[in-house]
């Protein structure tokens, strides 16, 4: 079962990603203005969030299958809705945003079956090589996506739209199969080495959690204009498509990267001084980015953005794990889901309305600052417990 579901993760993010660089290239081609890329980003964004808190609290409550296979279904419809018609057309945003619902739905339970059994408090190992092939598996779906559509883009969107829904299609078939194998209920999970974890621990990670959550709206409020104003960047600057998706391919590699570091460490475990470097690296990645006038520029900026990416979702999944019992872990990685989601969303917005009333470089020099304001959140929230936790 866990080869079809790392399969769907691949699946999943190939098609979505095809769809989303086809409108993102397509709006900046087009000189579209930014604050309404950031408006039709923020509108995907923030209905996979609703769709991961919804997806979480329904496989947590109920039957986890039903959550999946509408998650499946709705990005099918939603592709192929998208593929039979332009922006201009009344239903293509609607459609375009709901397939962040579609997104949202399928990764919560998803993540829980795969850590179903997992002694996290007993072999955090075990838990690092569940958490190691998810993330690869669907960073290398979105990486794949991005180059291809970057590749068809000058063949036409009849290619491109045609490719995400015949991946969209394999997925939900995938999807069916993986569903009729899968427990119907994440409530009924149980794991013996679980059964007595040590409550120390699950208080220490359960607090790095929270700060991985309020990590995750600095981090994505400055990644989501990677997804949806850098086209506009790129345009300016004079980076053709296919290099650009080469760019989105390569911070894509940087992220992937990041995670197997992670993996392979435990240097990173319970150090808030880890997670703070990080996040300063990042802010600087973001001023490269607003200053940059190349692509190779751009690639360096990317590069220290998408170690954030990486470090904030790998580990933000395994405190979600290890600081959440076994029936909770659905509901906790969509909450996980639903953060980044929600910094997305937000940064999309600002970002666009920035773009577009002071200039397209302003929005990167406000994601670094806010990555910096949300670090002075998460060191306050911190000296608020006992040392020990730090």
């Amino acid at each position: 079962m866990r080869r079809l579901l790392l399969l769907n993760c691949i699946l999943i993010d190939f098609a979505a990603f095809v769809v989303v660089f086809a409108v993102t290239r397509g709006l900046a081609e087009q000189n579209a203005a930014q604050w309404f890329m950031g408006v039709v980003g923020a509108g995907l964004s923030f209905n996979a969030g609703v769709g991961s808190l919804l997806g979480g609290w329904l496989s947590h409550r109920f039957d986890g299958r039903w959550a999946f296979i509408l998650g499946a279904a709705a990005t099918l419809i939603c592709i192929a809705a998208c593929g039979l018609g332009s922006i201009d057309r009344i239903w293509f945003l609607p459609m375009y945003w709901l397939l962040g619902v579609g997104l949202g739905f399928q990764y919560p339970p998803l993540i829980g079956w795969l850590n179903q059994n997992e002694g996290a408090h007993v072999n955090r190992q075990s838990v690092s090589h569940t958490l190691i092939v998810f993330c690869v598996a669907w960073n290398l779906g979105m990486m794949g996506g991005q180059l291809t559509a970057g590749s068809l883009f000058s063949w036409g969107r009849e290619w491109i739209y045609g490719v995400a829904f015949g991946v969209a299609v394999l997925n939900f078939a995938v999807a069916l199969l993986a569903a009729r194998l899968a427990s119907p209920s994440l409530k009924e999970m149980t794991s013996a080495c679980d059964s007595n974890p040590p409550a120390n621990e699950i208080i220490v990670a359960s607090k790095f959690k929270l700060l991985s959550w309020i990590a995750n709206l600095g981090g994505m409020f400055g990644g989501s204009m990677v997804i949806h104003l850098l086209p506009d960047l790129a345009v300016a600057i004079g980076v053709a498509p296919t290099y650009h998706g080469m760019l989105l391919a390569s911070w894509r590699t940087v992220i992937i990267a990041t995670y197997l570091l992670l993996h392979v460490t435990a240097f990173w475990h319970y150090r808030f001084a880890v997670s703070l470097g990080s996040q300063l690296l990042a802010a600087a990645g973001l001023v490269v980015i607003a200053q940059a006038e190349s692509a190779g520029t751009l690639l360096l900026g990317l590069s220290l953005l998408g170690q954030l990416v990486g470090f904030n979702y790998f580990s933000g999944l395994f405190y979600s794990t290890v600081g959440s019992s076994q029936d909770r872990r659905a509901l906790a990685a969509g909450i996980h889901e639903a953060t980044l989601a929600a910094g997305m969303a937000v940064g999309t917005v600002v970002g666009g309305a920035l773009g577009t009333f002071v200039n397209f470089r302003t929005p990167y020099f406000m994601a670094a600052v806010v990555l910096l304001i949300l670090m002075i959140v998460q060191v306050a929230t911190c000296l608020k417990w006992e040392p020990r936790s730090r």
